[in-house]
């Protein structure tokens, strides 16, 4: 018998077909009998796909399977599953920060997004007609179990039930996937991403502190921090960058005692780094200094202003953000186009300025 491998989103509801690179994710009830035309071959999957139930013990109808080109569910190869891998965790980002900024800009809190676990892949080699399964976890394997006698419960720790995703993003992602694209820039967002992914799992095994410092690893990897000076780094990108001169300001003191005057993006990107820099040190650590304010916590900012950096990295690169490039063009056609007011269309056509008021920043 010929082995076969399928992955899929046991949790996802992606009632309509989304493309990430050379990934198509779909909805497999739906579409089962669509794209599936061997009988034999779907039917085993009906079968396995029943093992995964919801907290009361029934079938979930959430499947997504996750197609790389063709649905032959051939065995991917190394390189293969690390593209699958990859645009598993672009369709997160996609999905947790975009919500995570409207939380905050309407400063609705239940408004949560989906955590990591809601994404959770797997991924089963399998024979047709052969009802045995092998369970890997990890490096661990586990076998000696059949079809129908073992089930999937679905995760507790799923986040808002809400999926939805920002459509532009995914768009200049899929640019990112292209043979073109720098093979170096490429793996350095998609590695991002990976902490991305991993800073946003949720349940009792991850500390909201080791949470705090996976994004920071995470901001590390995409904007390159180099070895040494990753705090001052941070704040000098958050300066010359994010900030703009209509900022609110504030004062923070270096290592050596020294007060510095900062834009109030530059003065979170100080604190967030300090706090990073206190977890990792083994300092202590109160529950005040995890708190930007209100139901706002560092984390949260930190969520936005990722988000904006990726933006901004996808931007930079040609992958997004064609209409904003042609708005300013036009613009300068006009003879307004001064650097200031282009950068001003930029800001505002990319949501950050929104962003940036309902964090405080502007007046």
């Amino acid at each position: 018998m010929i082995t076969m491998q399928i992955s899929a989103l046991p949790w996802v509801d992606i009632r309509s077909e989304i493309a990430v690179g050379p990934i198509a994710f779909w909805h497999y009830a739906s579409n089962a009998h669509r794209r599936i035309a061997d009988s034999s071959l779907r039917n085993h999957l009906d079968r396995y796909f029943r093992s995964y139930v919801d907290h009361e013990g029934k079938p979930v109808e959430t499947i997504s399977v996750c197609s790389h080109g063709p649905d032959d569910f051939r065995v991917l190869t190394a390189g293969e599953w690390l593209e699958l891998r990859s645009a598993v965790d672009v369709l997160i980002f996609s999905s947790v920060a975009p919500q995570t900024r409207l939380a905050v800009i309407r400063n609705n809190r239940s408004w949560g997004p989906p955590s990591a676990n809601r994404f959770e892949l797997i991924t089963q080699n399998f024979q047709v007609g052969d009802d045995h399964v092998a369970v890997r976890a990890g490096s661990l394997l586990s076998a000696g179990y059949q079809l129908g006698q073992i089930t999937f419960p679905e995760p507790w720790a799923m986040g808002g039930g809400l999926f939805d995703y920002d459509k532009r993003l995914l768009d200049g992602f899929n640019k990112v996937f292209e043979p073109a694209f720098p093979a170096a820039t490429r793996d350095r967002l998609f590695r991002s991403l990976e902490w991305f992914r991993l800073a946003h799992m949720e349940g009792a095994e991850v500390s909201d502190l080791s949470r705090i410092v996976m994004l920071a690893t995470a901001f590390e990897i995409l904007l390159q921090f180099p070895q040494e000076g990753k705090r001052q780094h941070f704040i000098k990108y958050a300066e010359s960058v994010i900030a703009s001169p209509a900022f609110k300001t504030g004062v923070r003191m270096n290592p050596r005692g020294k007060s510095f005057t900062y834009s109030l993006a530059g003065c979170w990107a100080s604190d967030f780094y300090e706090l990073r820099s206190k977890i990792v040190h083994g300092d202590a650590v109160t529950s005040t200094e995890v708190v930007y304010k209100d139901w706002i916590t560092q984390f949260v900012v930190a969520d936005m202003v990722f988000w904006e950096c990726m933006v901004r990295t996808l931007f930079d690169h040609g992958c997004l953000g064609d209409d904003v490039r042609s708005c300013a063009k036009d613009f300068d056609k006009l003879g307004s186009g001064t650097p200031s007011c282009v950068d001003t269309v930029i800001r505002s056509f990319l949501g950050f300025e929104e962003m940036h008021g309902a964090l405080g920043w502007l007046p």
